[in-house]
């Protein structure tokens, strides 16, 4: 696994970085690929987590090219101490942690956001945080998260019902189930991205004024907001 210390050392180019460990996930399937039938067999699930970590890995490298090309990132930005910590968010990500593409979608957006010094600056600790933050949430839970953010914005509540919450995320989400929400929104409520129920049976909520966001939650929304996609041409 490459550290912070070895890129910082190096101090390779990025888009070295990226293709190099692609390069070495290729060669990982391809070396499974030609291995005896069993041990195809016990590596099933390892290849597949490789072939999707390639895939996650290419449209990574694939947009900081773009963005590189097209000027949204200053020539000097990868060599700050703020990129090679973002970055190792990133392979560790890959290195360790289950390839879901919500997952390491959010983390991409929050990485190139802050390489843009559009909304923060390189001395800046927060996207580093927020991305570990992040690397803590199911696929379900930033889906509970991202949806309370877009009925935030699109319309004032005015009930304090914890049931009508649940049901309205269930529908806006696509998750059907409210028990599905809850399960999602217990992890949320205990990383403080929403804000606690209330009353002594816990069936109130403070629903306004961001739909139970708190600070920090609506804070790493509208950062990563703030990503624009960039594809190759």
């Amino acid at each position: 696994m490459t550290d912070t210390n070895d890129l910082a050392k190096f101090q390779e180019d990025t888009s070295s970085v990226l293709a190099k460990t692609l390069t070495g996930l290729i060669e990982g399937i391809t070396g499974v690929a030609a291995s005896e039938k069993k041990e195809i067999y016990l590596s099933v699930g390892h290849l597949l987590q490789a072939v999707r970590k390639g895939k996650f890995l290419s449209q990574f490298l694939t947009e900081w090219n773009q963005y590189r090309a097209k000027g949204r990132i200053k020539e000097d930005y990868p060599n700050t101490e703020q990129h090679y910590t973002c970055i190792q968010e990133i392979l560790d990500f890959l290195d360790s942690d289950p390839p879901e593409e919500i997952r390491f979608d959010i983390l991409k957006k929050i990485f190139l956001v802050a390489a843009t010094e559009k909304v923060s600056d390189r001395k800046s600790l927060l996207p580093q945080q927020y991305m570990k933050v992040c690397r803590t949430l199911s696929s379900g839970e930033i889906v509970v998260l991202s949806t309370a953010y877009k009925i935030s914005k699109q319309e004032y509540i005015k009930h304090n019902s914890a049931a009508v919450w649940l049901k309205k995320i269930a529908e806006e989400s696509g998750l059907v189930h409210p028990e599905l929400v809850e399960i999602h929104e217990e992890e949320l409520m205990k990383k403080h991205l929403l804000s606690p129920r209330v009353h002594s049976d816990k069936s109130a909520i403070n629903v306004n004024p961001h739909f139970r966001l708190t600070r920090l939650g609506l804070d790493i929304c509208n950062y990563i907001e703030n990503y624009v996609e960039e594809k190759e041409v």
